[in-house]
């Protein structure tokens, strides 16, 4: 959880804090409609009060913050450090670390990011325009997925989760870079209600996360509360004048970004939550920035069209709701002109793919209980005992085979004790010598050595351990010498996969999915164009509105990394057996990889024709000019296109002489052959 410590010195190093700021004041400010009317002193010590229970909570019923720091220590290998810090190993005791744990979370991970989900947009109709919108709506959702930072976002949230027992993700728009933006957060800079019964963040009454910045950065996001944020910097002891010096601008502070869900009461008319007792409530979420106990901003979600506006909109067909359009100028040019008007209706217009409000965070879990929002318990936790076990067992190994022989001599032999302290045994140049006979002066004792029983128990550990985890199968290696048994474990692996995957990474793809939807039908008042490469590594470039975004819309799964993995797998198995199991193009599409038309097209050459594939794929030949040129040299190709020397071409070839009495020189040295039927053939 998150710690009290409220400065850090330093030099700052984060980039500008781009969070969206009021409006400056003014003497006649039109109404904000972003601003929320509740009172700052109030809105404190419902925050500071939610806080404080939920820490609470977790760190008395849970003890979460010391399972979360042993977890994080036994998977990175930390143990032998901490040991040694609290001076629990001798000198002479072996630093043993066989670290299973990290190497099935480096196994699983993989699997799990293989490939990310491809995602698919439903059309809102089933109009063949709302059809392509869709299908292009389609292609920049999977481009974006494919971002190495939303492939961050989730392998980092995925590694998190077994360590602090979820991984949250945040969505932000970035007013730099003009778009929507993913960002992990670290599950200790974050507190949730502790009475909320699932990881959804918008059934949560709150969502804090811990943000540190600098004193310059919080006077740049919030001027208006400059003079009161120096006040209050002065009772804490982190200012000394009037005004900051360049080092107290620079130390660095610890506010609070709280996002909340409270109800206002509205008119019945409006559109709001059902009756309570007569009256009629409506759902608002908001987001407070806090310092101590200074408020320094307040807003409706920024990330949700609160105010709407007013369109006209005409029907082709009034009778026909598919045949709804907004009302153009060209329209209005055309009714003038004709004077006929078509039925017009005015609509206001909010522009969000999301029904209500939702908080900008997606906490990833896996085995809840239904009785707070964080996992339960995790694969590592599970696991720890084990890898304890497997520690212990290998250190007695290594100290039963470090240990040496024990020398044990007589006082008779005449050597005295601070003589024997100074011998180095194991030096072999030195020499002893002993009065008496040696074999009564001298003995040794034999040390123990590992017995079978040991190794045995230590390699069962290890497999206890990947048979916890669900990881036997992907390790590479034959877990029987019965195929059907190899096969049987991959299935029931993949199947603990499948869930996992389903659990994690493919919800937190449709919600990254879902909120890029949002901010396009919000934010995308222009045209954003995306850059999306084809299969054949062609470049087209595709242009993103807000008028894109349908009502009825929705953002699924298509498949997800499992299974292209199994259909990579049955790929691979229909090979074997070859025809008419499989074709080319349909084993490369299974597998994943680009341009499967073309592969099977160079492939079918290369097995037919050598000569062919060399000239047309290697050389670049595409052509038979380009070919006869590349193997008779240039300007072969342009001078077999002409009449070679020596052979007539049609136009130019004489008459054909007919022998006569006096010239018998066109008579055929050869007869010509006998017509069939003839006498003289028979």
């Amino acid at each position: 959880m998150v710690d009290d410590q409220d400065i850090v010195q330093g030099a700052v190093t984060r980039p500008p804090v781009s969070y969206p700021i009021l409006a400056e004041e003014g003497i006649r400010e039109p109404a904000d409609p972003l601003a929320l009317d509740i009172e700052d002193d109030e809105l404190v010590k419902i925050i500071n009060a939610r806080i404080d229970a939920s820490k609470k909570f977790y760190r008395e019923k849970y003890d979460l913050p010391n399972r979360r720091k042993k977890l994080e220590m036994y998977l990175f290998g930390r143990q032998i450090a901490d040991k040694e810090k609290r001076n629990e190993l001798k000198p002479y005791e072996s630093r043993n670390l066989d670290n299973v744990l990290y190497e099935i979370e480096a196994s699983i991970k993989p699997l799990a990011m293989s490939k990310i989900p491809d995602m698919m947009t439903i059309p809102g109709s089933n109009t063949p325009e709302s059809k392509q919108t869709a299908e292009d709506i389609s292609k920049a959702i999977n481009s974006d997925m494919k971002k190495r930072e939303v492939r961050k976002a989730l392998a980092l949230a995925f590694k998190h989760l077994p360590v602090y027992f979820t991984g949250v993700i945040k969505t932000r728009w970035d007013p730099i870079a003009n778009d929507y933006t993913y960002e992990n957060v670290n599950p200790d800079n974050v507190v949730v209600d502790h009475l909320c019964t699932t990881s959804n963040a918008d059934d949560m009454s709150f969502v804090a996360q811990a943000v540190e910045m600098s004193v310059q950065e919080l006077v740049m996001k919030f001027p208006k509360k400059k003079d009161k944020l120096f006040v209050k910097l002065r009772e804490k002891g982190l200012m000394v004048g009037m005004e900051p010096t360049w080092k107290e601008l620079a130390s660095i502070v610890k506010i609070w970004e709280v996002w909340s869900t409270w109800y206002k009461k509205t008119s019945a008319s409006s559109d709001s939550q059902p009756d309570i007792e007569g009256e009629r409530w409506t759902e608002i979420i908001g987001v407070t920035w806090k310092y101590d106990t200074l408020i320094l901003a307040k807003m409706k979600d920024p990330n949700f069209d609160w105010e709407g506006e007013e369109k006209a909109f005409i029907y082709e067909d009034p009778s026909n709701e598919n045949t709804k359009r907004e009302l153009t100028q060209e329209d209005m040019m055309g009714a003038i002109a004709n004077g006929v008007l078509p039925p017009i209706a005015k609509e206001h217009i909010y522009h969000n793919y999301f029904e209500r409000p939702r908080k900008p965070f997606y906490f990833m879990t896996y085995d809840q209980w239904g009785k707070q929002p964080l996992d339960e318990t995790s694969r590592i936790e599970q696991n720890m005992k084990n890898q304890e076990n497997l520690d212990t067992r290998g250190k007695q190994i290594n100290d039963t085979l470090s240990s040496r022989i024990k020398h044990v001599f007589s006082k008779d032999g005449g050597l005295k004790a601070d003589i024997i302290e100074r011998m180095d045994l194991d030096d072999p140049k030195q020499d002893i010598l002993v009065e008496g006979d040696v074999n009564k002066v001298h003995a040794t004792i034999q040390p123990e050595r590992p017995t079978p029983q040991e190794f045995k128990d230590l390699q069962d550990t290890r497999q206890r351990m990947y048979a916890m985890s669900g990881s036997s199968a992907v390790r590479g290696e034959i877990q029987s010498d019965v195929a059907t048994s190899n096969q049987i474990a991959r299935e029931a692996d993949f199947t603990r996969a499948d869930d996992l995957v389903e659990d994690t990474i493919n919800a937190a793809s449709e919600w990254l999915a879902a909120w890029a939807l949002q901010f396009i039908k919000l934010r995308y008042t222009e045209n954003h164009m995306r850059k999306l490469l084809g299969g054949k590594g062609s470049v087209t470039f595709l242009k993103l509105h807000r008028d894109m975004i349908e009502d009825g819309m929705e953002v699924m799964i298509k498949s997800s990394s499992t299974d292209k993995l199994r259909a990579q797998k049955n790929a691979l198995d229909f090979a074997k057996l070859g025809p008419p199991f499989i074709d080319p193009i349909s084993f490369f599409k299974d597998m994943g990889v680009d341009d499967p038309e073309g592969r099977a097209e160079m492939g079918l050459t290369f097995s037919t024709n050598p000569a062919e594939y060399q000239a047309k794929y290697v050389l670049g030949m595409n052509d038979t000019g380009a070919m006869v040129e590349g193997l008779l040299g240039p300007g072969a190709a342009t001078s077999l296109q002409g009449s070679p020397a020596g052979v007539p071409t049609e136009g130019n070839v004489p008459p054909v002489q007919q022998p006569t009495p006096t010239d018998t020189a066109q008579v055929p040295i050869t007869p010509p052959p006998l017509p069939k039927g003839s006498p003289r053939g028979m």
